[in-house]
């Protein structure tokens, strides 16, 4: 019998790498689409996943790298690819490899994402824009997916140690993210593996649809937050 196949559309992040290596340490066949393949063109990518349709369980669909651009200086160019290899990617991957599962009648497709579909991070509107269209295309593709067997998550995942940096003038969002986390210390690379893992398994059904917050917090951070101790020698100073 062979392995079940897990595409993964995108490996120019480290975390879409880091998943692929451990895919395949769990006994997955990984393979991974080549630069080569368009994925906002849907006859080049039906002809290079259609030979994997026999074996094919899951698809991983990274997020592109961040681009960094502000509203006054975006370029045509800039918005064109933005657009082609954020939300219009996406949809070509849903439609023609979620197609393959769909008439298969069982099947996960991951989408993975970014904090920054939900948090304004400044100086990144073209990606953040993207990040949360893909969003609610796996909300949309859950709908009709979902009733014919094929699961689907989007992952917001957030900033990990290693990261490039994203600091920009306009928010805070990039300064001070491990004093952010409850053990002070930013993710380390491959910390969204066993996640992955896990949503590829039966038991995981129940999620299906789920935007999953896996930023350690961050969406839903609103200020200063210290531990009991330090909660603690604060009010006996205002009481002194």
């Amino acid at each position: 019998m062979e392995p079940k196949t897990i595409l993964i559309t995108d490996l120019r992040t480290r975390a879409a790498r880091d998943a692929a290596d451990d895919l395949r340490t769990a006994g997955y066949n990984v393979v991974c689409v080549p630069e080569s393949v368009c994925l906002w063109q849907e006859a080049s990518l039906e002809a290079f996943a259609g030979p994997l349709a026999p074996t094919l369980y899951a698809v991983l669909h990274p997020a592109p790298p961040i681009t960094q651009c502000g509203f006054e200086e975006v370029t045509e160019e800039q918005f064109a690819r933005a657009r082609d290899e954020g939300p219009l990617a996406a949809w070509c991957v849903a439609k023609v490899l979620g197609g393959i599962l769909r008439e298969k009648g069982t099947g996960v497709m991951i989408f993975l994402g970014s904090i920054h579909a939900e948090k304004p991070v400044g100086r990144g509107f073209l990606y953040s824009a993207g990040c949360g269209a893909v969003q609610m295309l796996q909300r949309e593709f859950n709908q009709d997916y979902g009733t014919c067997g094929v699961r689907s998550y989007y992952i917001q995942r957030g900033v990990f140690r290693g990261d490039p940096d994203a600091k920009s003038d306009v928010s805070e969002f990039y300064f001070g993210q491990d004093l952010r986390m409850p053990e002070r210390k930013l993710p380390e690379q491959g910390s969204l593996n066993g996640l992955i893992r896990f949503l590829l398994t039966p038991e995981a059904a129940i999620l299906s649809g789920s935007d999953l917050r896996a930023d350690g917090g961050l969406v839903m951070y609103y200020g200063e937050r210290g531990t009991p101790q330090n909660r603690k020698g604060r009010q006996s100073n205002e009481q002194g």
